[in-house]
């Protein structure tokens, strides 16, 4: 059952994420249709990341409280509504509104995945099937430049948006039908922890800063660099339609190898510390490597450097979402997880939306994106600091309805 379950996750990012793509991926079309200016661009992007910020913050809490499947069963019925909703836009102030809307239900995604692995899966299996459900991004972006490109130049761009909002109320459908919670471990709706009690732990403080500092780097990727294609390698929107894909199917690779490698280290004696980090390590050193070669040369090479680091990126953050669930008891991940995405969105916003949108024009990608990949090597360091021998955390009062009692207890 536990497959089945890691099958719907997987699905679920997907779907979320085609959601998410649409407007980055059709961003040369819909900036010559709608005249978007980069500063304009940077400002919708910038409210759809603080509604995702909002939404990890409050639904991250919200699907402890009433559990995994109903959390991400109201989410995913919601963000559909808005990707639907994305086609009938004439300007840009109503894409910043569905935009805000889809960012906010989709903040469910990620504490809702990982709260059903920690739910399911046992500790050595756990960075894996992270690995996999986090490929899901990248199936999603391999899928997605191709087809909604082509669907875009044959129907209009409208007609993508109404296409994957139907995926999404399809997946609500399966989702429906297959998903159970685990018997011993079936939510009840006071199981949760109160936000100020998380942050009494110092593993919560440095999931949270870890994501601070590693987050804005792939969203910047995510988000500009179909325009980096078309305005600074003069490329065509054909062409841009088999370059990210590649990018986005060799991150997915990282993300599943990552998984892999740290269990097959922890089933052969290394400790659950040294298989993390040491991975985290290696990755992080890869990520600011590869960016700073893919800057110059060929597009080919240019090509090749963005998805080695766009894998490096994707396996780092297969482990760093796989810690929460190392350490806190299930009715506590969803609430550590929403913090540590509200986190790393709004660092998002600032450094891979706003600012970008203003120093761009200035100076260029190449400034931004090296500086930016320098994170990770200090999340490598919060990481090993905060999170010690990974020993499993206590929570000091049994998990209840009381926040009063829990918020005096932290």
């Amino acid at each position: 059952m536990r497959w089945k379950v890691l099958a719907l996750l997987v699905a679920a990012t997907m779907v979320n994420y085609l959601d998410r793509l649409l407007l980055s991926v059709l961003s040369p079309v819909l900036r010559d249709y709608f005249h978007f200016s980069e500063r304009l661009y940077g400002v919708v992007t910038g409210a759809f990341q603080i509604a995702y910020a909002v939404g990890f913050l409050v639904l991250g809490r919200w699907v402890d409280r009433v559990g995994t499947k109903t959390g991400l069963a109201v989410a995913a019925a919601a963000w559909s509504v808005a990707s639907l909703l994305h086609a009938t836009v004439t300007g840009a102030a109503q894409f910043g509104v569905w935009r805000t809307m889809l960012g906010f239900f989709e903040g469910a995604i990620f504490p809702s995945c990982t709260k059903a692995i920690s739910e399911w899966f046992p500790q050595e299996e756990r960075a894996l099937a992270t690995g996999i459900f986090n490929a899901g991004v990248n199936a999603a972006s391999v899928i997605a430049p191709p087809i909604f490109i082509a669907l875009s130049a044959l129907y209009g761009w409208r007609a993508c948006f109404v296409g994957v909002s139907s995926l999404g109320f399809l997946w609500l459908f399966m989702w429906g039908k297959v998903y159970r919670s685990p018997s011993t471990l079936a939510p009840k709706a006071h199981e949760t922890i109160t936000i100020r009690c998380a942050l009494s732990y110092r593993q919560a403080r440095g999931f949270i800063l870890g994501k601070i500092l590693v987050d804005p780097s792939f969203f910047f990727m995510l988000f500009w660099l179909p325009l980096y294609f078309r305005d600074v390698r003069k490329l065509e929107m054909s062409q841009i339609g088999w370059a990210l894909p590649w990018i986005y199917f060799v991150s997915g690779l990282g993300s599943i190898i990552a998984g892999w490698s740290s269990g097959f280290a922890m089933r052969n004696g290394w400790t659950k510390r040294r298989a993390r980090i040491f991975t985290m390590l290696v990755c992080a050193v890869i990520v600011p490597s590869a960016i700073a070669v893919a800057m110059g040369g060929s597009v080919l090479r240019t090509v090749l450097f963005f998805s080695v680091a766009a894998g490096a990126h994707q396996a780092f953050s297969s482990l760093a979402y796989t810690t929460p669930g190392d350490v806190f008891p299930a009715a506590a991940v969803g609430t550590v997880q929403g913090l540590g995405g509200f986190a790393g969105a709004m660092s998002s916003v600032i450094f891979s939306a706003v600012i970008p949108g203003y120093l761009i024009p200035l100076f260029g990608y190449t400034p931004i994106l090296i500086v930016l990949s320098f994170g990770y090597l200090a999340a490598v360091l919060v990481y090993a600091t905060a999170f010690g021998n990974f020993n499993p955390v206590h929570i000091a009062v049994p998990l209840a309805d009381s926040s009063a009692a829990l918020a005096e207890s932290a």
